[in-house]
């Protein structure tokens, strides 16, 4: 065998051979001895030695660029695999959206969106959008059966005063949903976890409500699906509409159980008042002295007496009860009471959940109850 041929392969050897003071060569018996020290300044080991620092420097090069390539192919899985995830909104195409707090950069097609707020849940499920996450204060029953209904399955993140934000950054949503009346000093907070909007609804009217339906479907970006919901509505209500709004003069008027036997009065231009007076079911006139910004104020039983409604439409729920009253003079001589015209409403419905599907569902059950006394 040439010289050259056998350096080439003592250099494919490897260090086990060398060590052994020996190196394979069919043409020499089957081992080449490795030279001594003296020997070693000979040229055809001048030879090897270049040639095997050569070969060493190739293979040192080519795993370099290998695993270059190998990095780059797991980046590229792993930026893929967080897009799919949902919680990166830049990983697709975006909208911007303009809400309270300024403007936020929204996916077009936002899938997980996580709502803050009932009215923003009741408004979802007005288009039967559903989403991932929700608060409900810890207990299902707050939200309305048809608006559980369309909305199927959810995760709650707490509750709408203290949301949990690390129970939202799980879910992984692409839009938040906020109110500004809760949630403007943790908007920070939301918008470090998804895109964040934030609308006013907790004290809004029924002008203002539909108003903030129409930001909410340009914020999932179902403007005319919106549009055409609220114009269904507003013909459902025209059907709805009593014909006569004045009638006998008699006036309802809706109220909340407070402590200590007093009654928390929704004032004129409220969410309640304003659909009552939307389907020309009388409001009490008295009304108006109560704050309409903050939607209601409480009073006692003589300050109900004294607006002495035809018709009393009293928001209770399991913890919220009209019996604190049953003992008082004074509420069994109101005119509603004793004529019968005390009307149990749910409190879920007529006072938490004010969105479309809300309304329409107030507005339904208020005509029936005050023509049918």
């Amino acid at each position: 065998m040439p010289l050259n041929r056998h350096l080439l392969r003592t250099c494919e050897t490897g260090r086990s051979a060398a060590v052994s003071g020996s190196l394979p060569d069919p043409a020499y018996g089957g081992l080449f001895r490795l030279p001594d020290k003296g020997e070693r300044t000979r040229p055809e080991w001048s030879v090897l030695d270049m040639i095997c620092r050569e070969r060493r420097w190739l293979k040192r090069g080519t795993e370099t660029i290998f695993g270059m390539i190998l990095s780059i192919v797991l980046l590229t899985a792993c930026a893929t695999a967080g897009g799919e995830g949902g919680g990166d909104a830049a990983s697709g195409p975006t909208r911007t959206v303009e809400h309270d707090m300024g403007e936020a950069e929204v996916p077009t097609q936002p899938q997980r969106i996580v709502a803050l707020e009932l009215p923003y849940i009741d408004m979802l499920a007005s288009l039967r959008v559903s989403p991932v996450g929700l608060v409900d204060d810890g207990d299902p029953e707050n939200l309305i059966p048809e608006v559980r209904s369309r909305i199927g399955e959810w995760e709650s993140v707490g509750s709408r005063s203290e949301p949990n934000l690390e129970q939202i950054a799980k879910l992984e949503p692409d839009l938040i949903i906020a109110d500004n009346d809760r949630h403007a000093a943790i908007y920070d907070e939301l918008s470090a976890i998804a895109p964040t909007v934030v609308f006013t609804a907790r004290y809004a009217g029924y002008e203002k409500t539909l108003d903030v339906a129409r930001q909410v479907g340009d914020a999932i970006n179902k403007t005319e699906e919106m549009n055409a919901e609220i114009g269904r509505l507003e013909g459902r209500l025209d059907e709805l509409s009593r014909a006569d709004s004045e009638g006998d003069g008699s006036h309802s008027l809706a109220v909340i159980p407070r402590e200590r036997g007093t009654a928390q009065v929704l004032g004129e231009g409220s969410y309640v008042a304003d659909i009552l007076d939307r389907v020309r079911v009388p409001y009490a006139p008295e009304a108006a002295a109560y704050p309409a910004d903050a939607d209601s104020a409480s009073t006692g039983l003589e300050g109900l007496a004294e607006i002495d409604p035809a018709v009393l439409f009293v928001m209770t729920d399991a913890e919220t009860t009209m019996k604190p009253w049953e003992s008082s003079e004074v509420w069994r001589k109101l005119t509603a009471v004793e004529n019968g015209d005390v009307h149990a409403v749910s409190r879920a419905l007529w006072t938490r959940s004010r969105g479309l599907v809300s309304m329409e569902l107030i507005a339904e059950e208020a005509v029936e109850l005050f023509d049918g006394r």
